[in-house]
């Protein structure tokens, strides 16, 4: 499971907001149909494009893990908050 400050460190290098990032995030959208991809129900609030093998500074440049749609789903913030912040043990047995 990635820390917070795992996540805070990929976030300042710039790496979700390059171009290359926004263009896949918005293809995911589009593929999962703004629907969370955890419990089913459509999105219509704040959601995330997650890395479900998480996205590390050791791996942040590796195309399979930070690009390929088969590593990304579309969460809504209550799943995504679930599956980051719980203990890896619960989180994984809800999927």
């Amino acid at each position: 499971m990635k820390t917070k400050n795992e996540e805070a460190q990929v976030r300042d290098t710039g790496f979700y907001t390059s171009k290359k990032w926004r263009t896949i995030r918005d293809a995911i959208k589009l593929r999962d149909k703004m629907t969370c991809q955890a419990c089913g129900l459509p999105i219509t609030g704040r959601y995330i494009v997650d890395h479900i093998e998480p996205l590390t500074l050791d791996n942040m440049h590796e195309w399979i893990y930070a690009y390929n749609p088969e590593n990304l789903q579309l969460l809504c913030i209550s799943c995504h908050n679930y599956k980051t912040f719980s203990n890896p043990t619960k989180a994984e047995s809800r999927w």
